[in-house]
């Protein structure tokens, strides 16, 4: 039977409460180490218990569930799967990988402490609230976390990083690359992007030489011609590309990297892709407004056209 305890009580509220108002507010008003973490605090103590009200066999168990999603959800792992729901969904979600975020579990105890000592809760706990009224918002919280920004610029440089910068157009890989060809647009594969990706695979394949501890050598072996092959491979298959220069209209667009990614949502997805524009180079030392605006020139006129086109 769910006790409704769990979530009918001033922790578990102050911590939604927290969640939202971090998530939508402070991160942007006032960006620092201590907003970017408070959101995995607060969402580290009530996850377990609205994991123990939805499924009350859990008890005790939920904690670690809560934990081991928690891991997955800060790796590299759970990339595929956020790629893929942003596709289907109409709210998208993002997330950052930083290791650090799993210090967090460390306050695994407390909702273990709250679940395992029920009674403590019900101490705290609103009687007359209906408990969809917190679900509910419960529910819409979790799924409309914070989403990333639309773009960021450095000023120095004058790279435009886009951040979920999407659309489809009615052509294969292939098609589009041979096209890219005949245009005489020189294209290669993004491989400082391919590498950073896979920094945790490469990281992996090494290995610690135990020996070399206590003899003074070089810890950490890897076997090269292996990590060449592993390389060459992940390159070979990669969708990920980066055009030094192309001109479009009027301008020159520099150092244009993107992404191509099957079309899930079209009825015949062999014959669309998805572009992803991950990043260009314009004008430096360019105020915000002026950033604004060219980024809707680029995305919604140029960029996307541009491909629609070929």
């Amino acid at each position: 039977m769910r006790n409704k305890n769990l979530i009918l009580n001033y922790v578990f509220l102050s911590c939604l409460i927290i969640l939202f108002l971090n998530d939508h507010i402070f991160k942007f008003q006032y960006t620092s180490w201590f907003t970017g973490k408070l959101s995995d605090v607060v969402g580290i103590i009530l996850l377990p218990m609205l994991l123990t009200y939805l499924f009350p066999k859990l008890k005790e168990n939920s904690v670690f569930e809560a934990g081991l999603f928690f891991a997955f959800w800060k790796s590299p792992f759970s990339e595929s799967f956020i790629k893929i729901y942003n596709v289907i969904s109409p709210i998208s979600i993002h997330r950052v990988v930083d290791e650090s975020d799993l210090l967090v579990l460390l306050l695994l105890p407390i909702p273990y402490f709250l679940i395992k000592n029920i009674h403590v809760l019900d101490q705290f706990s609103l009687k007359k609230i209906n408990v969809f009224a917190v679900l509910l918002p419960t529910v819409f919280v979790l799924m409309s976390t914070s989403q990333a920004n639309v773009y960021s610029y450095s000023s120095d440089t004058g790279i435009l990083s886009f951040r979920d910068a999407r659309f489809e157009i009615k052509k294969t890989g292939p098609n589009l690359l041979k096209e890219f060809e005949d245009q005489n647009v020189a294209w290669v594969k993004d491989t400082v992007y391919i590498l950073e990706s896979m920094r945790f695979q490469i990281a992996r394949m090494g290995k610690i030489d135990q020996k070399a501890i206590k003899n003074g050598g070089d810890i950490f072996k890897i076997n090269n011609t292996e990590l060449k092959e592993h390389i060459e491979r992940e390159i070979y298959y990669s969708s990920d590309y980066k055009i030094k220069e192309i001109k479009i209209g009027d301008r020159i667009i520099k150092n244009l990297r993107f992404s191509i990614h099957p079309s899930y949502m079209k009825m015949s997805p062999k014959k669309f892709v998805q572009i992803e524009v991950r990043e260009v180079q314009i004008d430096k030392n360019l105020d915000q407004d002026k950033v604004g605006d060219r980024l809707r020139e680029l995305y919604q006129s140029i960029i996307a056209s541009k491909f629609k086109h070929f």
